[in-house]
């Protein structure tokens, strides 16, 4: 009887509690709401002219959501973690996924590499794009 008396009172405090939303703030003062959103991956170009591009975007996602909650779909794998962002600057924290074995021509550790090196968010007709640390690349997301 304690413990759902515990969930109702933890479940109660949760749906009062304001949920901070992410929204990216560009540098002119517009902001756009980008959490709630599964963004799936369309390319990583990097300034050395290469590029990573998934065969099936759907296959490697990110969702922001409150409260700085991370979701991600890693090709055959799935995970979570954190993110803050602020303004336009954001970094993304994978701290847990699944563990099954992909295929040999999957993306999922390039993509997992590129979303830890993310730093910068911004929008352009209605993409996401993710700028890389050391100005190394760039990610695009769509809806």
């Amino acid at each position: 009887m304690r413990l759902r008396a515990y969930l109702f009172t933890l479940l109660l405090t949760a749906s009062v509690l304001p949920l901070q939303a992410a929204t990216l703030t560009s540098g002119d003062g517009k902001t756009t709401d980008i959490g709630g959103v599964t963004w799936k991956w369309q390319r990583t170009l990097y300034n050395n002219d290469t590029k990573g591009e998934p065969t099936d975007p759907s296959r490697y996602t990110i969702l922001l959501m409150p409260e700085g909650h991370l979701s991600v779909h890693l090709d055959c794998n799935a995970g979570g973690g954190r993110y803050t962002l602020e303004g336009s600057s954001l970094t993304l924290d994978v701290t847990h996924t699944t563990m099954a074995a992909c295929p040999p021509e999957s993306l999922a550790q390039q993509f997992m590499k590129d979303l830890a090196a993310a730093r910068i968010a911004f929008m352009r007709d209605g993409k996401l794009y993710l700028d890389l640390m050391y100005d190394s690349g760039t990610m695009k997301f769509a809806r």
